[in-house]
């Protein structure tokens, strides 16, 4: 803005705060602070979400001024709300203990949000590695960057990117005021679907969502101390439900839950966790409780812009997995 004098006046650089959540993961996440060393973080706060492996420990030996938050045991997805609340920044740096920003990503993200004020969430590229750095996958169907696409090829985005119906909670910037403004993540989802949700209350509250892949996050594949195999398959046939349910009009609530659960039998069949997505319809059922009085559902045309495309994905996806599933039936026939 011009001062009285004609010069401009320094803008106060936003200031970023890294919030991780960690649970028994010692070893990686002191791989995450390590990578964070050099890169335009004012703070670090962890969240260690009950770990039992000595993480808490590690991480109040190497002092650092990490802010080491301690909430009492396991609260999944709401350790990212405490930290949030916690923090000082601007903007948070959201990260799983498995994943981390490469050079340039950060200042990427923030100056989408800062040439947008309507930006509330930008999220970026999370590549797969192995422990050598070696990426394992990237843009492939079913990727993070496949679905954020929204079907687009690979290839650089525009500026400030494209829209999204979510982003990757463990690769993202999050203007700090507009997450709080709208309540963080729906605690009672625990894992998955939660960003979903979270991104239409946003763009509810007339707040705007976008993908960057020009920033790049790598993620650390790691099989122990995760939400994972069919566990996470059984919470996002729940979540999905209770997302349908609570945030759309009951015509069209029943007509998604129907069209997901459909896709969702046939990915679970794929994987070999048709149990699982039994169990999560029954899940949605018995523990309907832990949301009553929670439903809140939205505008169509708010949920036409939040959601985009997301439904086309879903059948594009599906044929492409049919098709894998239908050619190697074939080549053990032959």
């Amino acid at each position: 803005m011009p001062t009285v004098s004609g010069r401009v006046e320094d803008r106060r650089r936003p200031r970023v705060s890294a919030v991780i959540l960690t649970h028994n993961r010692r070893e990686t996440v002191g791989k995450v602070l390590d990578r964070l060393a050099g890169l335009p973080v004012d703070e670090i706060v962890v969240v260690d979400s009950g770990s039992t492996d000595g993480t808490a420990d590690a991480i109040r030996a190497r002092g650092d001024g990490i802010r080491l938050i301690d909430p009492g045991g396991n609260v999944a997805i709401a350790g990212r709300n405490i930290g949030a609340r916690a923090a000082i920044g601007d903007y948070l740096l959201m990260l799983d203990d498995d994943s981390y920003p490469l050079p340039g990503a950060i200042e990427t993200l923030v100056a989408v949000c800062e040439r947008d004020p309507r930006v509330a969430v930008a999220g970026g590229l999370v590549r797969d590695v192995d422990p050598d750095g070696g990426v394992i996958r990237q843009d492939q169907p079913g990727t993070f960057d496949w679905w954020l696409r929204g079907g687009r090829r690979p290839g650089p985005a525009p500026a400030d990117g494209w829209p999204a119906f979510f982003f990757p909670e463990g690769g993202c910037i999050a203007r700090r005021d507009a997450f709080l403004e709208v309540g963080g993540y729906f605690e009672p989802y625990y894992f998955g679907n939660a960003e979903v949700d979270l991104t239409t209350r946003l763009v509810a509250a007339g707040w705007d969502v976008r993908y960057q892949p020009a920033a790049e996050f790598d993620h650390m594949k790691a099989s122990s101390g995760r939400v994972g195999g069919g566990l996470s398959r059984r919470l996002r046939v729940r979540n999905q439900i209770w997302y349908f349910a609570l945030r759309f009009p009951p015509g069209l609530a029943v007509r998604r839950i129907v069209a997901y659960l459909l896709f969702d039998l046939v990915e679970c069949a794929w994987h070999g966790v048709t149990r699982d997505w039994a169990r999560g319809i029954g899940e949605a059922w018995t523990r309907r409780g832990d949301v009553r009085g929670m439903r809140a559902p939205l505008p169509r045309h708010v949920l036409r812009r939040a959601e985009l495309n997301r439904g086309r994905l879903h059948l594009r996806l599906l044929w492409l997995q049919l098709g894998l599933k239908a050619n190697a039936v074939r080549r053990r026939a032959s």
